[in-house]
């Protein structure tokens, strides 16, 4: 029996692509309860605009229901390597827990089986649809830091010019009468993800050429770039001329909204006179008519294409599901044991030093030491496997406890030892207490400080057989001499490595 005509082919096509959509759902449900989860942030999140982008993307798919009936679907067996390539993505996401390229693979993995199943003419009309979904997917966290660099540089520069004494030390902008940290969430990355989707979604509904689009989208998001410039310049000056006593200094987060709300209407309002001036390049976009094709595929092709479509995104939840449970009956009880010294540093009685980084999961030791009238304390945190939400690099570890310290620097900094990098971070506390840590990260026998580098060890890993991480870290009170408190740490680190590693090895041997 052949499916080639239109109306049987939609009658055996539509409901294909729900129920493996349906069953996508199900096998990559963590993943849909993680967006879900950033989605419901509707106070905080980057990404509360998500069920507006699903919702805009379903009417989308309606709007074209004509054009899309008027087509034959008709499947594209070789977009089957684009479905592996998906669930494959997934996998290693999944294994090293990084649960954005887990949402970016769902997303990809989702396009790629409408368009298999319904074929390249169809996917011209939802294509668009499916791909505005990305504005609700967290692919758009690494340009955080970046926007957030690029509004610092361009308000301290702007400040400068108009002659305010100033100072900046990393994204803060000291000032005479106080400190204004630009933090990540300065960054605009909110006011970009909203006028990007704006922007797309203005552009697909008004215009039909691919570079008319794109210069839309460009000025849409260049223009909510500047605009938070504006915002956090204007926070800045305004601090500086009221000493930091005006309400803008506390409360920003309106005046920004009220700045992309002003620059939507005049973007609206120049592109409405220039469409008026040239009606003919403007006008509504006459959508291309595509002639039906002819499909020549046989119910049993076809029902073969639906079920290995299933089991090729079915192989990745299994292997996770069975790697999870298998890391589990193979977690050791095994606890490191901390050096009794190392060189002329020995171990103290305990103390009530209030200084615990924060490392869910992992396998905690903790142990002062001394050397003349100098103290450390040692920090040790094992892992014998890394599952979802007890992993070594995961956005809810931290190297204090917060509630009783807070981070100094926006980042950790990088030292050196002379033998290896660690990560430098600067705490302070209660009663103008300061303390320095040093720390760095010990995965599969490979020393990092990068937490990108990190997951990609913890994925080799995960291929050898060595699943196990360590993060040790060192602290000293300053006594408001950072310089000399990181020559003690310095030589402490120095000190204590050959018996760290030898008792990282005893560990693992034993797992």
């Amino acid at each position: 029996m052949n499916i080639g005509q239109t109306q049987p082919a939609w009658r055996l096509a539509g409901p294909s692509v729900v129920v493996l959509l349906l069953l996508a759902l199900v096998l990559y449900q963590h993943t849909v309860l993680y967006l879900i989860g950033l989605w419901n942030q509707l106070d905080v999140g980057e990404y509360a605009h998500g069920y507006l982008v699903l919702a805009i993307s379903g009417y989308l798919v309606w709007n074209g229901r004509q054009r899309l009936f008027a087509l034959t679907p008709c499947p594209e067996y070789r977009v089957l390597l684009a479905v592996v390539a998906a669930s494959m993505l997934w996998l290693v996401a999944a294994l090293v827990d990084v649960e954005m390229i887990q949402a970016v693979a769902l997303w990809f993995l989702v396009l790629t089986i409408v368009w298999t199943v319904l074929g390249n003419q169809v996917i011209r009309v939802l294509g668009f649809p499916i791909l505005f979904i990305g504005f609700a997917i967290p692919a758009w966290f690494p340009l955080s830091p970046i926007l957030q660099n690029l509004t610092a540089d361009s308000v301290f520069g702007a400040i400068r010019l108009l002659g305010v004494p100033a100072l900046r030390q990393d994204n803060m902008i000291l000032l005479p009468a106080g400190t204004l940290s630009i933090e990540e969430a300065c960054s605009g990355l909110r006011y970009l993800l909203a006028a990007l989707t704006l922007g797309a979604l203005y552009a697909y509904m008004n215009y039909s050429s691919l570079r008319a689009r794109l210069l839309v989208i460009l000025v849409s998001a260049s223009s909510a770039v500047l605009a938070n410039m504006l915002r956090v310049f204007i926070v800045v000056y305004v601090g500086y001329t009221s000493d930091m006593q005006h309400s803008l200094v506390h409360d920003h987060l309106s005046l920004g909204w009220y700045l992309f709300g002003g620059l939507v209407v005049i973007l609206l309002f120049l592109d409405a006179r220039l469409r008026r001036e040239r009606p003919r390049e403007n006008l509504l976009v006459q959508r291309e008519t595509i002639t039906p094709m002819v499909c020549n595929i046989t119910l049993p092709y076809y029902f073969m294409l639906i079920v290995g479509i299933g089991v090729l995104m079915s192989a990745a939840p299994i292997v996770v599901y069975q790697t999870d449970h298998q890391s589990a009956r193979n977690d050791a009880n095994t606890v490191p044991d901390l050096p009794l010294e190392a060189g002329h540093w020995l171990r103290s009685v305990a103390s009530n030093d209030d200084w615990m980084p924060v490392y869910h999961g992992a396998v905690n030791q903790r142990q002062l030491y001394q050397k003349d009238n100098n103290q450390v304390v040692l920090y040790m945190g094992y892992y014998p496997t890394q599952n979802q939400g007890e992993e070594l690099i995961n956005d809810l570890n931290h190297i204090s406890n917060n509630d009783v310290w807070r981070t100094v620097y926006p980042g950790a900094r990088v030292q050196s030892t002379g033998k290896q990098q660690v990560l430098e971070q600067l705490l302070a506390g209660s009663a103008k207490k300061q303390r320095l840590v040093w720390y760095w990260y010990n995965i599969a026998g490979k020393v990092t400080t990068n937490k990108y580098k990190a997951k990609i060890l913890q994925m080799m890993g995960l291929i050898t057989g060595k699943r196990w991480a360590f993060v040790v870290a060192v602290a000293a009170p300053t006594g408001g001499d950072i310089d000399s408190t990181r020559e003690v740490i310095k030589d402490f680190v120095l000190s204590i490595e050959g018996p760290v590693k030898k008792e990282m090895g005893r560990v693992v041997e034993r797992q």
